[in-house]
């Protein structure tokens, strides 16, 4: 005769914690609905919270600070955090990818990200640079002028720019550049064709440099060269990032048009005339040009984009290679020498010499005359 034992229940008493405190009590399924539950409404909180807190801050008269003479007296600045000058996402799900990918960053350079915030933050002038375009203060994550360039070398380039730019007085004419790109000089071909040089500044080639400068031929876009200023061990020099002709069909045509207008003067070679004359004019002693190897374009997504031998013309100008794959010229040219040109060459080279004079004394004394 078979003996069936009744089963024996273990009972096991309810914990008096409060509930999230006694999750090893409860059934595995319920407390990871809860904590879903918990997440979802974090998330779905946080943004008000945020928003509320920034009102408060900016809402606080001790946090307002007072706007420098030459910027918008109405503008209002609070701290710049990296979340102050957002890009404007299409969809919410952007967004919020844009906000994890910015926290990411700022928690994997955290030290560079303070230092980053930190200068932002020492005048009203920094605050209303930084606020000028949405993607300034997200520069230094991003691969930027040389692929050679990490991100303590980025900020280190991009900090010594706008510290000269506010100290030489620079930052009005920098601010109104960044809204809409300025006029600075206007010159005629020996046709008759109207050129006209703009200064553009954060937003435009931002990948390149902080400033550009497009050439225009009857108010269509030309050839376009971005730079910037910042300070190396043997002193001030400027940093040319890109040199880019135009994209349409014709481009290649215009350029020939232009050449053959501008004295045999090719655009490419009067744009970098005008960044070594702004250069001479501010104090720089070299500039610095980006290599065909450490071109921000040569980045995997587009690589299949990029045309233009950059080394090639570098040598033809007689730029000297460095060892880290760019190279230099002295901002200073040297004088051209009339007397060793065949004598049929000599009248065109004494008309492009005084074109280039005329481009180049527009540019420089806008500088000049800002930074005083």
């Amino acid at each position: 005769m078979t003996i069936v034992h009744a089963p024996h229940f273990v009972h096991v008493p309810r914990s008096a914690a409060p509930y999230w405190l006694a999750l090893e009590t409860q059934e595995p399924l319920l407390a990871c609905l809860s904590l879903l539950l918990l997440a979802l409404a974090c998330y779905l909180a946080w943004p008000g919270i945020a928003r509320c807190y920034r009102q408060m801050r900016l809402g606080a008269s001790w946090f307002v600070r007072t706007v420098p003479a030459g910027l918008d007296s109405t503008l209002k600045i609070g701290r710049i955090t990296l979340q102050s000058a957002p890009d404007r996402p299409r969809t919410r799900l952007s967004w919020l990818a844009r906000q994890c990918k910015l926290g990411a960053r700022g928690m994997l350079y955290p030290r560079q990200t303070r230092h980053w915030l930190a200068f932002w933050n020492l005048s009203a002038t920094h605050s209303a640079l930084a606020l000028a375009t949405p993607r300034l203060l997200h520069k230094i994550y991003r691969p930027y002028q040389s692929l050679r360039l990490r991100p303590a070398e980025r900020m280190a380039i991009l900090m010594s720019h706008y510290d000269f730019v506010i100290r030489r007085g620079l930052a009005p004419l920098v601010l109104q550049a960044a809204s809409q790109p300025i006029p600075v000089g206007q010159f005629s071909g020996k046709a008759g064709d109207l050129y006209e040089v703009r200064l553009a500044a954060i937003a435009s080639l931002d990948h390149e440099g902080e400033l550009a400068l497009h050439l225009y031929r009857d108010s269509r876009l030309l050839f376009s060269t971005a730079f910037t200023i910042c300070r190396q061990p043997g002193g001030w020099v400027i940093r040319i990032g890109c040199l880019q002709g135009p994209g349409c069909a014709d481009g290649r045509e215009q350029i020939r048009r232009a050449t053959r207008d501008m004295f045999g003067l090719r655009p490419k070679a009067l744009m970098i005339r005008l960044v070594r004359a702004i250069g001479a004019g501010i104090g720089c002693s070299r500039v610095v040009l980006v290599g065909n190897g450490n071109r921000v374009a040569n980045r995997h997504s587009k690589r299949k984009r990029v045309h233009a031998d950059y080394d090639a013309f570098w040598q033809e100008i007689g730029a000297a290679r460095r060892s880290d794959g760019d190279y230099e010229l002295p901002c200073i040219e040297p004088e051209t020498r009339l007397d060793q040109l065949p004598s049929r060459k000599r009248a065109e080279a004494r008309q492009r010499l005084a074109f280039t004079r005329q481009a180049t004394l527009d540019v420089g004394r806008l500088f000049s005359c800002a930074s005083r």
